[in-house]
Parts: structure tokens; sequence; C-alpha cells
């Protein structure tokens, strides 16, 4: 396939959950002896409107207190309980720093020793974002920006590459606090991001994780660069995406792929929060053209994986 003109090759050449958090962190004085901590966990999945599943694994016999206040408990606290399996509300949801929820152990000799510990996004998409995605097993992501929610949900069987791709810096964290670098509206329209995040009054490189995934093509997968489509950013090589994205804001068809052109992968859709990216982009071209790294950063607050 012939080279066509590359429409989103600035500063992408160095740019970064599943459904339950996995950084988990053990207590090496448990209770439960060294077979036991070996196996100690506390698993977070992220719920509707600031809520959390938590579920502790390779807890010792006793009484079980999960909470994100981080002082441990007295052995009186009326914390404790039988639960292994908890819903919880996420105290004072934060746009910036992730919560922890601990898990504490009430031995039957009466001592309190720590289990695990689990991080994950400090807020969460609402009921009405989780709602969009209730009737499909397609993978799921929630994006909350600095203009509001959005609900992803991807193309694993028709771009399976891209796809991957996108989960695996999801569930790495990668997105996280990073900010949308690139801003085009008229002809194309598209917000872009995943590659800076900004400190120290600039915009800084977030260096990829991964290797770089190979073109899958919109003629091969039959996904178009319609309004509200995600996309994989790239630079001239046509095989060169890693973790930038682009959100098209409108039909881009100068982005699909021809004989003559390589064009960019397509690989989801935007089902909730359509609003959320025309924001972004009104907010950093208030006319018309192209914004390179706004004066007011627009923030990617949190990206986690819901199915």
């Amino acid at each position: 396939m012939k080279r066509g003109i590359i429409l989103l090759a600035w500063a992408l050449a160095g740019c970064g959950g599943g459904g339950s958090a996995s950084d988990s962190t053990k207590d090496s004085a448990s209770d439960s002896g060294a077979a036991a901590v070996a196996a100690a966990s506390l698993s977070a999945k992220p719920l509707a409107g600031n809520q959390a599943s938590l579920a502790l694994a390779g807890a010792p016999a006793g009484r079980y207190c999960i909470r994100q206040v981080t002082d441990q408990p007295l052995a009186s606290d009326s914390c404790f309980g039988d639960q292994l399996q908890q819903v919880q509300t996420i105290a004072n949801p934060s746009d910036t720093a992730r919560v922890t929820f601990t898990a504490w152990v009430l031995s039957n000799t009466g001592s309190v020793s720590r289990h695990a510990s689990v991080s994950l996004p400090g807020k969460t998409c609402s009921a009405a974002a989780y709602a969009s995605i209730a009737n499909t097993s397609l993978p799921a992501v929630c994006v909350i920006t600095s203009a509001g929610e959005s609900m992803l949900r991807l193309e694993p069987v028709k771009a399976p590459v891209s796809t991957a791709n996108f989960l695996r810096y999801v569930n790495q964290g990668f997105y996280d606090q990073t900010v949308f670098h690139r801003f085009f509206r008229g002809s194309p329209n598209f917000v872009q991001g995943g590659s800076f995040t900004h400190g120290n009054g600039g915009y800084v490189t977030k260096n990829s994780t991964l290797a770089a995934i190979a073109l899958e093509s919109t003629v091969q997968t039959g996904l178009k660069n319609e309004a509200n489509t995600i996309a994989m950013a790239r630079t001239s090589d046509p095989d060169s995406a890693t973790a930038g994205f682009f959100v098209n804001t409108g039909a881009n068809t100068g982005f699909d792929s021809t004989t003559t052109r390589d064009g960019y992968a397509v690989f989801g859709q935007v089902v909730h929060g359509t609003s959320a990216w025309a924001s972004l982009l009104t907010t950093a071209v208030p006319g018309s053209g192209e914004v390179q790294n706004p004066a007011s950063p627009l923030w990617l607050r949190w990206a986690y994986q819901i199915q």
C-alpha cells in the first residue's frame, strides 16, 4: 500500500483497569502464615457513582475491616465484620489522587493486622455512563476528562490489535493524569491525547511503555473515521502507533484507508459523553483551525476498563 498524507504526525514519536485494580499489596505480618501471605490480596472494581466493589482473598480466620482510612483500627472498632466482599463509597472523590482501600484482620486471638491494600481511580463514571454499555459484552472504558465523563465501547473482533494495545495502556494506568495536546476544528475535527503530561509550566512527553503496533486499516476492519469514534495516532510510519490516540469529533473521511492512503486505525466508539469531547475541542479552539499545547491544559483525569 502506498503511503498517504500524514495528518497526525506531530509529536507522536515519543509518547502511555481489566475491570478490577491489580496493585494490591500484602502484609508479611499477617496471622495466616507464609503460605497464606503469598496469596493475600485485596481486589477492587470501580462501580458507577464513585463506588467500589472490594474482595479479600487469602484472608486468615477472623473478622475483617475494609476502609479508606489509613490508620489501623482498634480491635473494638465497629468496622469489623464477616464479609469478604463489600461495596463501599469512595470518600472525597478526586480528579487528581488515587484512593486506597486497606483490609485489616481481627484475629481470633484479638490482634489486628494489615492484610492488603489496593488503589483505584479517584473518581468513577456515573450510572448513566454505565447504563450506556449495559446491553453489550464488548470491552468498555470510562474516561473522565476536565470537560466531563465519556464511555468508550471497543471493537476487539474487528480491530483486535488496536483494542488490545489501548486496553494494556488503560490497565497500566498510563493515561491517568495526562493531557490532550492537539486539537483541530473545521476539517478535520479531532481531539488528540495519550502522549503528554503537564508539569513545571509545560508539556512533557510521556514515553510509551509497549512496542509499536501494526496498522489495522479501515479497509481491513470496516471501521470508518466517523464522528464519535476513537482511533490510533501515529507518525509517518503506518506501523508506529503506541499510546497516542484521537477522538473524531466530526466525520474525517480523509483519515480512512484507500489504495493510495494508509489511513488511521479506528477501534471503538464514544457511546456516552460525546459532549465532553466537543467541549474539549471548542475550549481549545474557539474558532477554527489547529491548536497545539493550549496554554491552559485540558486533562484526561482517569481511564479505566469496566468490562
